[in-house]
């Protein structure tokens, strides 16, 4: 079941009530965005746009536009602390960290290139991947490791991590190592990509952790996955018919399916044996789980929530 944003019907009413499609007026203040990223709270959605700036969506389905200084209005990643009632935002100026309490306060952190991909760490701090390499984000200091630091990466798409490696997405492949070779020059770093025959493509722009299993997306050859053994990748599967995957495309719907928000459509299940699931716009850019359940989905086209992703 898909319903655009628009109507905001089924949308909010499993959000707030849990219930499944009953009527609900349409949210205020939304515009049909196009989309980059999305971060759900407790009791609010953040809807990043690729070019329109950041909306909240409230709990009683009022959107409202959120302005500061320290914003860009083009808008690639966002991610919500909920310990630290924190927004982290990668934007085309740079990270942002904005406070969201009774007075809140943003402020840009790091370089002031591109931010593609956020992760935010157990300890609550953040990694911001983009134009300028890694950014280390701890409060309110600042760590960069990009090309004046050593790092053999270019532009960073994904970002994820295992108990003692972090992995990184870039233009020019996958990077993975223990945390200290982020810190030393890069040495030690392993790297999966084209040229070696263990990558499709070499830009990398969506990465996803499944227990010992590590999913890689790419711009336009689809998904591969791997085994994790002591520090090391062994491919195990790839699926090449998911074509253009979009950054921060790939979301765990359960231990053994996966939903990947592609260029083409929306399509969940197993590696190599996914279905299309039937969406409204054609370009799918987010997924994340509603409150009340189900899940939000970002298109090029606006916001649709679905009942499921099977």
């Amino acid at each position: 079941m898909s319903r655009l944003l628009t109507p905001m019907l089924a949308a909010l009413c499993c959000w707030m009530l849990c219930a499944s499609s009953a009527a609900a007026a349409a949210p205020q203040g939304l515009p049909a965005l196009d989309v980059a990223a999305l971060a759900a709270a407790p009791n609010r959605l953040y809807v990043g746009g690729f070019d329109d700036g950041l909306f909240i969506l409230e709990s009683d389905g009022r959107a409202r536009r959120f302005q500061d200084p320290a914003l860009s209005p083009h808008i690639n990643a966002l991610a919500w602390s909920e310990r630290e009632q924190i927004l982290w935002l990668g934007t085309a100026r740079g990270l942002v960290r904005c406070r969201m309490e009774r007075t809140t306060t943003c402020k840009r952190l790091g370089p002031s290139s591109a931010v593609h991909a956020l992760l935010l760490r157990s300890d609550a701090s953040i990694v911001a991947g983009g134009d300028a390499g890694l950014t280390f984000a701890n409060g309110q200091a600042t760590r960069v490791f990009g090309k004046k630091q050593g790092a053999p990466f270019r532009s960073v798409w994904a970002l994820t991590e295992s108990e003692d490696a972090l992995f990184v997405g870039s233009t020019n492949g996958l990077f993975w190592g223990a945390p200290r070779a982020f810190v030393e020059g890069g040495a030690g770093l392993s790297r999966a990509a084209l040229v070696s025959k263990n990558l499709p493509d070499d830009w990398v722009t969506a990465l996803l952790r499944q227990g010992d299993r590590l999913l890689v997306g790419t711009y336009n050859a689809g998904v591969v996955g791997f085994q994790l053994r002591s520090g090391q990748l062994r491919s195990d599967a790839a699926d090449s018919a998911l074509g253009y995957v979009n950054p921060a495309g790939l979301f765990a719907v359960d231990v053994a399916r996966v939903a990947v928000a592609t260029m083409d459509g929306l399509r969940s299940g197993a590696l190599g044996h996914t279905a299309l699931v039937k969406t409204n716009a054609r370009d799918i850019t987010a997924v994340v789980p509603a409150a009340g359940g189900g899940y939000w989905i970002g298109t090029r086209q606006g916001l649709e929530w679905l009942e499921s992703v099977d």
